[in-house]
């Protein structure tokens, strides 16, 4: 969650996670005895979305670049490093369609305006998708791709992936307000009220959150169901 500080100016944020009773422990027991298989198949699942949506984004920015290949086989270890590998590729990329010189993606104590936009936004992201969690009965700090961590909601961190386009799309969309924190929490508070393509349908970024997991939980709970991660439509990645 985040709320205006008017005594120094900035937002500030704190997690529910610490406030809050789970209301849904049978949900947090079915994700800790998830089968290896299933595991397996959400966790490619997020990580290879999050690819496509990257790379149909880098394809709105440059044409040449050719179609991203289809992943053969389900294998976490494989899509790890795909995901991996691809990040270098990505970085690159996004740094020269947004003119900036820029050869590192800073994740922690960001000095450059442009990293520092990336990880406020993505912060934003990061507070919706834990509250959500918890108003649909998971525990944020247990996660699937990454690994248990003492203050780190690990779920929130695997929910997140797909979902990062939004925000690198919103920075370049608006890069000349990216360099005063007033301008970037607007823009991003906007960001949560747009409307996206999911599942054949148009809802706001914070339902699309609601959607996507409420179908992570119902996943978990049932092997038949199918989960569906936000998936980037070309209408939406235009800049």
């Amino acid at each position: 969650m985040a709320r205006w500080d008017a005594r120094v100016g900035k937002w500030a944020t704190f997690s529910l996670a610490q406030k809050c009773r789970y209301v849904n422990p049978p949900a947090l027991a079915a994700l800790c005895r998830l089968p290896e298989r299933r595991a397996v198949q959400l966790a490619t699942d997020l990580l290879y979305t999050k690819v496509q949506n990257q790379h149909l984004m880098l394809r709105i920015f440059d044409p040449t670049i050719p179609p991203l290949p289809r992943l053969r086989e389900n294998s976490f270890a494989r899509i790890l490093r795909l995901e991996s590998k691809y990040a270098r590729f990505f970085w690159a990329r996004y740094f020269k369609a947004a003119s900036q010189d820029l050869f590192v993606r800073e994740k922690r104590q960001a000095q450059h305006p442009l990293n520092v936009a990336l990880n406020y936004g993505y912060g934003f992201l990061y507070h919706a998708l834990e509250w959500q969690c918890l108003a649909s009965g998971l525990d944020p700090t247990v996660g699937l791709i990454h690994t248990l961590r003492r203050n780190r909601p690990s779920l929130v961190c695997d929910l997140i992936e797909p979902l990062r386009c939004c925000v690198e799309l919103a920075v370049i969309r608006y890069l000349d307000q990216m360099h005063e924190k007033k301008f970037m929490a607007a823009r991003f508070a906007e960001m949560l009220e747009e409307t996206y393509a999911y599942r054949n349908q148009r809802f706001r970024l914070r339902s699309i959150i609601r959607l996507m997991v409420e179908s992570f939980a119902i996943a978990v709970r049932d092997k038949s169901a199918t989960f569906h991660p936000f998936a980037l439509n070309a209408r939406d990645a235009c800049v």
